[in-house]
């Protein structure tokens, strides 16, 4: 993508994104930012002719935003994403990307890449921390769906696939370092306001996608869209070397009184993610907050005879609390629709979050493509589609928080189903949400 160089004074201009980007004979390896200029007359903001129809806004170059993008430009439409950050950052924990993500990104093409750099585990298993001892082991794949993939792997990894891809087409155009500060809707248009450096620069489009996040801008232009609340709980990450005993290429999740231990392998099977979700504050809501010496002790006495007993502030961990947005709020208005966790944020009791927003991106794109110039008409199809089902995650969600977090006899008797349910019986209760197909 082309490169301009910004104005050395604070300016204000309007321009229409261009239907079709220009020819490129050789797509660049990675994107590079491009700040508009004022159109002239009768062209838009790349010299082409202007015209009724013009690409679809998508704000925020998250999981989300770029797999809604990706589908879009599959469909044959021109997508614009607006960014925030100047370039992808290591930023965020580990995540599962279950099969029904998997089949998205199948779908795009990309699972493959995805696959190759991944890890695969063959177990998910579910430990007792208060005894040190697995109560449920569960193969990776579905009874009778032996081509379903579930993979583990950094975020920034699958982010990096996605992104990757984003770059390369030459249906999308990305716009870096432009942080969306303002969205108005009219009739035939919305028009947003995004801060580059010194410039604020206005982008207009036909209809909005806003992918950006459980703080997402966009949701506040969504009249009775969600707010995030908060949880009282917050959400610990470490990257460390396997312990010997931690069955390195499973899955676990060590359940302890008001708090869990979820460890898989990510890069290798000698370098497994934690991630632990127990009741605490910090001080600001980012991904890389500090964790007080006293939360960690917490955290691991309960967790004194695991594998990760011993850890405490031997690793190097990072904090952020946790929010949710509720389902039941409006996703969308007449030009503008939310996706991922600016339209239901959930928190990660069933590893579903980035799965979620990959499946709303790619129900998102075909709803548009069905519905054409209707957005209205495409962005309730999309809900009508999506509603139910996310509504159905963040109650299994739940179920999984008090499951986990129980104590006393609520342990025990959690740990005798476990042990004496059928394993046939817990696969066939996870075949509505891995076996799904967006």
């Amino acid at each position: 993508m082309r490169t301009r160089s910004s104005a050395p004074t604070a300016r204000r201009s309007t321009f229409t994104i261009p239907t079709s980007p220009p020819a490129r004979p050789n797509p660049p390896d990675a994107c590079s930012t491009r700040t508009p200029t004022p159109p002239e007359a009768g062209l838009n903001a790349m010299g082409a002719p202007a015209g009724p129809d013009h690409p679809i806004i998508v704000v925020g170059a998250g999981i989300g935003g770029l797999t809604a993008a990706l589908s879009l430009s599959r469909h044959g439409h021109a997508v614009t994403i607006v960014e925030a950050f100047e370039a992808p950052s290591e930023i965020g924990a580990g995540l599962q990307v279950p099969p029904n993500a998997c089949h998205v990104l199948d779908r795009l093409g990309l699972l493959d890449a995805l696959r190759a750099k991944a890890s695969m585990p063959d177990r998910i298993c579910l430990g007792d921390a208060v005894t040190g001892r697995i109560v449920l082991t569960l193969d990776a794949n579905r009874a009778g769906h032996a081509d379903d993939i579930y993979l583990t792997a950094h975020r920034a990894l699958l982010h990096g696939v996605l992104y990757d891809a984003a770059c390369r087409d030459p249906a999308i155009t990305m716009l870096t370092g432009h942080r969306v500060v303002d969205a108005r809707e009219e009739d035939a248009k919305v028009t947003l306001t995004a801060a580059h450096g010194g410039e604020k620069v206005e982008l207009e489009a036909p209809a909005v996608i806003g992918a950006d996040g459980i703080w997402s801008m966009l949701r506040h232009a969504v009249p009775g869209a969600g707010a995030p609340q908060p949880t009282g709980r917050i959400a610990m990450r470490a990257v460390v070397p396997a312990p010997p005993e931690s069955q390195s290429n499973a899955v676990i999740a060590w359940m302890a009184p008001h708090a869990h231990l979820v460890t898989y392998p990510v890069r290798n099977a000698d370098t497994r993610n934690l991630v632990a979700v127990i009741r605490g504050k910090v001080g600001r809501a980012t991904w890389s907050e500090h964790v007080d010496f006293e939360t960690l002790e917490n955290l691991f006495e309960k967790l004194a005879r695991t594998p990760y007993g011993d850890l405490g502030d031997n690793a190097a961990w990072t904090a952020w609390p946790l929010y949710t947005v509720d389902p039941h709020g409006a996703w969308h208005s007449a030009r503008i629709c939310l996706l991922g966790d600016a339209a239901h944020g959930l928190e990660p009791f069933a590893a579903q979050g980035a799965a979620m927003a990959i499946e709303d991106g790619h129900v998102l794109a075909r709803a548009i493509t069905e519905f054409g110039a209707d957005h209205r008409a495409a962005f309730a199809s999309y809900h009508a589609e999506r509603a139910d089902r996310v509504r159905r995650v963040a109650k299994r969600t739940a179920f999984n928080r008090f499951t986990y977090h129980q104590a006393g006899i609520g342990r025990i008797a959690r740990n005798l189903s476990f042990r004496t349910r059928p394993a046939s019986a817990f696969k066939a209760d996870l075949d509505w949400l891995y076996g799904y197909r967006a």
